[in-house]
C-alpha cells in the first residue's frame, strides 16, 4: 500500500483523537521519561562538585555517550528477538537502578562503570519504543504519530532542564533519584498498560509480506545488505554532524563576534519554540509530499540553514539561518524517524530503527571534535562544511529512500488486564 491513506489523509487532530489507547499511553510515557532524563545534562556539574577535574568529568560523560550508541543498537536487536515491550521494561527498570547508583557513588572508577551502564540501559528503550509505536499505528498515520512523539520529546526536553535545575539547587541526589523514578514509572506503566505486540514473532514466515519495496534486497541477509538503507544511514550521520554544530560552532562564533550569550539562547529558543508550535500541525501538509522529497529536502535545508550562519552580516543572518534550519527539521524529522519502521523487513524492524538512532548518536558524538577543529583553523568559514554535509545527505537520501510500502498488521501476543 502507498504511504498515504487510501481514504484520504486524515487531519492531524482526527488522527490523534482516534489513536488506540496503548499508543496514547506510550506517547505520554515517552514524554514523561524524557522530561525526567536529567543525567546527561547535570552529570558534569555533579562530578565537578565532587572535586573531579573538568577533563575527568568529560571522560565519564563520554562513556555515557558511548554507552548510548551501543544501547540503541542492542535495544533494536533485542526488540526484534524478544519483543519491544520486554526491552522497554528491562531498559527502564535497570536504568533506574544504574542512575540511582550514580547518585550515591563517589569513586571515580565506579562512576565510569555506572555511567557506561546507564548510557546503554537508558538508550536501549528508544528503538523498542519506536518499534512498538510502529506496530500499534496504521502505516498511513505513522508520520503524524511520530510527530506527536517528537512533540512530547521536545516539550520534555524544554521543561526537563528547568525542573532539574530547581532540584539541583537542593541536591544532586534528588536530581538523579527523580530521573530514576521517572524511568521506573515508565517501566511499571509498560508492564500494566502496554500490550506485547511482536511483528518479529513472524520472522521467517514465508507467508508474511515484506514491509518495503527494498525488502527483497535485504530479505534474509540482514540490514547490512540493504544498500538503499545504508545510504539512509550515511545521510543521517551527515545530517547529525551538521546539526550538532549549533551547540559547537555557533556559541564559539557568536562569542568571537562579541555577541552576548543571550543571543545564543534566543536562537536556540526560537528553534525549539517553532518546532513545538508548528511541527505537528504542519505534518499533514508535509505528508502530501513523497516521503523521499520530504526527508531529502529537509536534510538539505538543515545543512544550508546552518551554513547561513557563516555569512557576514548582523543579527538578521542568524535569524534567517535559524529559520531555514528549523524549517528543514520540521520537514525532515517526523518522516525520517518514521521511515525505518516503514522500510524494514518486518522481522528486522527494531534493528533498522536502532541503527538509525545509533548513527545519529555517533554524528552527535563526533561532531564537536570536527566542529571545534574546523573553527580553530578556518573561523566562520567552518560553517561551509554544513552545506557540504547537507548536499551529501540530500544525495544519499534521494538514492536510498523508497516512496511505497506494504503494510503488515502486528500480532498481539499478550495484553495486560485493563480492569
Amino acid at each position: 500500500m502507498a504511504e498515504s491513506d487510501p481514504a484520504g489523509s486524515p487531519g492531524t487532530l482526527r488522527t490523534l483523537r482516534t489513536l488506540p489507547r496503548p499508543v496514547v499511553v506510550l506517547l505520554v510515557g515517552i514524554a514523561v521519561n524524557r522530561m525526567g532524563a536529567f543525567l546527561a545534562i547535570f552529570l558534569i556539574l555533579y562530578l565537578t562538585s565532587l572535586g573531579f577535574s573538568p577533563a575527568a568529568a568529560g571522560v565519564v560523560l563520554t562513556l555515557y555517550g558511548v554507552g548510548s550508541i551501543g544501547g540503541v543498537f542492542a535495544g533494536g536487536l533485542l526488540s526484534d528477538r524478544i519483543g519491544p515491550r520486554q526491552v522497554i521494561i528491562g531498559s527502564t527498570l535497570l536504568s533506574s537502578v544504574a542512575v540511582a547508583a550514580i547518585a550515591f557513588e563517589t569513586r571515580y572508577t565506579w562512576l565510569m562503570v555506572t555511567s557506561l551502564a546507564a548510557g546503554v540501559l537508558t538508550a536501549a528503550y528508544r528503538p523498542a519504543a519506536a518499534a512498538m509505536l510502529a506496530e500499534l499505528t496504521p502505516l498511513h498515520r505513522l508520520v503524524t504519530t511520530t510527530a506527536a512523539s517528537r512533540l512530547g520529546l521536545n516539550v520534555g526536553a524544554t521543561l526537563g532542564p528547568l525542573i532539574g535545575a530547581w532540584l539541583a539547587t537542593h541536591s544532586y541526589t534528588a536530581v538523579f533519584l527523580v530521573n530514576a523514578g521517572t524511568a521506573l514509572t515508565f517501566g511499571l506503566v509498560t508492564i500494566f498498560l502496554l500490550p506485547d505486540v511482536r511483528a518479529a514473532a513472524h520472522a521467517g514466515d514465508p507467508a508474511l509480506p515484506a514491509t518495503s519495496d527494498a525488502a527483497p534486497e535485504a530479505g534474509g541477509r540482514g540490514m547490512l545488505h540493504d544498500r538503499r538503507y545504508l545510504a539512509v544511514l550515511v545521510a543521517m550521520f551527515a545530517t547529525a554532524l551538521a546539526e550538532i554544530q549549533y551547540q559547537v560552532i555557533l556559541p564559539l562564533h557568536l562569542g568571537e563576534q562579541g555577541h552576548p550569550v543571550s543571543l545564543y539562547g534566543t536562537i536556540i529558543a526560537l528553534n525549539g519554540a517553532i518546532i513545538i508550535a508548528l511541527e505537528l500541525p504542519l505534518t499533514r501538509t508535509v505528508q502530501r509530499l513523497p516521503i523521499r522529497t520530504a526527508i531529502a529536502v529537509g536534510s538539505l535545508c538543515i545543512g544550508l540553514g546552518l551554513a547561513v550562519f557563516g555569512f557576514a552580516g548582523g543579527i538578521w543572518v542568524f535569524v534567517v539561518g535559524a529559520l531555514i534550519w528549523t524549517f528543514g527539521e520540521i520537514v525532515n524529522a517526523p518522516s525520517l524517524n518514521a521511515y525505518p519502521a516503514m522500510a524494514a523487513p518486518v522481522q528486522l524492524r527494531g534493528r533498522y530503527i536502532g541503527a538509525l538512532s545509533a548513527v545519529q548518536s555517533a554524528g552527535y558524538a563526533f561532531g564537536p571534535l570536527i566542529g571545534t577543529t574546523l573553527f580553530q583553523f578556518f573561523g566562520r568559514a567552518a560553517w561551509a562544511v554544513c552545506a557540504v554535509l547537507g548536499v551529501i545527505a540530500f544525495g544519499a537520501l534521494w538514492y536510498g529512500v523508497q516512496n511505497r510500502f506494504t503494510a503488515v498488521a502486528p500480532t498481539v501476543v499478550k495484553a495486560p488486564a485493563t480492569t
